[in-house]
């Protein structure tokens, strides 16, 4: 089911995996504020939801950042994202090498109790999140 929609973000649960599923939309013009917000909206619904998977479907989306800039970002979403009962983060990667480095970078930096997977396909990430 739905339960965000913003036309840039869409956030859907499904109950019966307890997965939360994000999706962005293929842009390349992404501005900072919009992504911060968006990791924002995804911390508060893995709250108010008590969601302890989450997966990121980041295949269309297109970030051209720095990674002295994007590296915070995704640095503040992670540790804010340790302050839920989220436990499993599938990530199916994109075609940005860098991006994907500055992501893993970030998530291997950071001692969490998060569990973080990249997959190149939708189906292993799912049965990953469900063991």
């Amino acid at each position: 089911m739905i339960i965000y929609n913003s036309g840039f973000l869409i956030l859907d649960f499904d109950p019966s995996t307890d997965i939360l599923s994000v999706t962005m939309p293929p842009v390349s013009d992404i501005l900072l504020p919009e992504i911060s917000r968006s990791f924002d909206v995804i911390v508060e619904h893995s709250r108010n939801y008590d969601i302890k998977r989450l997966l990121f479907d980041a295949r269309e989306t297109q970030v051209d950042v720095r990674e002295e800039v994007f590296a915070p970002i995704i640095s503040q979403f992670v540790q804010d994202l340790a302050t839920t009962r989220v436990q499993k983060v599938a990530r199916v990667i994109s075609s940005s090498v860098f991006r994907e480095h500055v992501v893993r970078k970030v998530f291997n930096n950071n001692v969490l109790p998060i569990q973080f997977e990249s997959f190149s396909e939708m189906e292993p990430a799912v049965e990953w999140l469900k063991h």
